[in-house]
C-alpha cells in the first residue's frame, strides 16, 4: 500500500474504531475497555491478514506483552538462527495482539500450536519503540539477510511531550501519573539511545530517529498554528477530533527532514535555543 493508502486506512480506522461502547456495556466489563475490535478484525480479514508470519513477503517484528508471563513477545517469523515460536502465527492475531491498549480495546486471546495466548498492547513495558529488538532480530538472528556496517534503520517517533511536575506540591496522583508518563516516555528515549550507543557507534547499523517534542516551541519552529484551548499534552489515543491536527504535524516535521543526512532528526526545546546552538558550536570547536 502506498503511504496516502495508508493515511486513508487509518483515517478510517480511527473513526469506525474508536466508536464507544454504551455505557452499561463498559459497566458490565468493569471499565476493562470502551471500544470493541470487531471492526478492525474484520478488516483485517478483508485485506488478507490471515496469512502467517511465515507467508509474508517482508520481515516484520510486533510486539505483544503476553498477560500470563508477564513478558512481551516479539512476533517474527522462523528463522534459521531464531527460536522459531511464532512463524505460523497468523498477521491478524499479531496485529489484535499489539493494538489492545488497556482500557481501550479487550486483550486479545488466541489459541497457538496447544496453548492458550491472552495479549494486550506491546507499547506496555519498553517495547513501545521496539528499536533495540529489532536490531538484535535483524543482525542476529536473520540468517544473514541483513548485514552489519549494510544496514539501515529509519526510527519515527510520534511525538515526545515533556513532563513537568511541581515535586514540593504534588499529590500521589499528581506523582502516580507522572511516574506513568516518564516510564513509557523514558523507554522510548531509552531504546533509541542503546541502539544508537551499541550498534551505530559501532558502525554495525546506520541509525536514525526521526522525534519531536509537542512543545509551544517546537510548533512555533515548524509553523503549526494549535488552535487556542488545546494543549498536546491532553490529546489521547482515541482522540478522532485531532487527526487533522496532528498530519498537519506529521506534515510540517517531514519537511524538515533530510533522508541523506545522518542520525535523523530530534526536534526538541534545546535544539530550538540560541543558547543550544552556541554550544553545540563550542562542542565542535572544543
Amino acid at each position: 500500500m502506498s503511504a496516502r493508502g495508508l493515511l486513508a486506512l487509518y483515517r478510517e480506522l480511527a473513526t469506525q474504531a474508536f466508536q464507544r461502547l454504551p455505557w452499561w456495556k463498559i459497566l458490565l466489563n468493569l471499565g476493562n475497555h470502551r471500544y470493541s475490535v470487531d471492526f478492525i478484525a474484520r478488516l483485517l480479514t478483508e485485506i488478507g491478514a490471515d496469512l502467517p508470519l511465515n507467508s509474508l513477503p517482508i520481515d516484520v517484528m510486533i510486539t505483544a506483552k503476553n498477560t500470563r508471563t508477564g513478558r512481551t513477545d516479539f512476533l517474527v517469523r522462523d528463522q534459521t538462527d531464531n527460536a522459531q515460536l511464532w512463524g505460523d502465527l497468523p498477521l491478524r492475531d499479531a496485529v489484535l495482539a499489539s493494538i489492545t491498549a488497556p482500557t481501550y480495546f479487550p486483550p486479545h486471546q488466541a489459541h497457538y500450536r496447544g496453548e492458550d495466548f491472552i495479549w494486550v498492547d506491546g507499547g506496555v513495558g519498553v517495547a513501545g519503540n521496539p528499536c533495540y529488538q529489532a536490531t538484535v532480530e535483524a543482525l542476529a538472528y536473520s540468517g544473514g539477510r541483513y548485514l552489519p556496517g549494510e544496514t539501515r534503520m529509519l526510527s519515527f517517533g510520534t511525538g515526545r511531550l515533556p513532563h513537568t511536575i511541581d515535586a514540593p506540591r504534588a499529590s500521589a496522583v499528581d506523582w502516580g501519573v507522572w511516574v506513568l508518563s516518564e516510564l513509557l516516555e523514558d523507554s522510548a528515549d531509552w531504546q533509541s539511545s542503546i541502539t544508537r550507543r551499541e550498534y551505530g557507534a559501532s558502525g554495525r547499523l546506520d541509525f536514525r530517529r526521526y522525534q519531536l517534542d509537542l512543545s509551544p516551541q517546537v510548533m512555533s519552529e515548524l509553523g503549526v498554528a494549535v488552535p487556542p484551548g488545546v494543549d498536546l499534552g491532553d490529546i489521547g489515543m482515541d482522540a478522532v477530533w485531532a487527526v487533522d491536527l496532528l498530519e498537519q504535524i506529521g506534515r510540517a516535521f517531514a519537511d524538515r527532514i533530510d533522508f541523506d543526512a545522518p542520525d535523523g532528526l530530534d526536534l526538541g526545546i534545546p535544539s530550538s535555543s540560541a543558547a543550544a546552538r552556541r554550544l553545540r558550536r563550542a562542542g565542535r570547536t572544543a
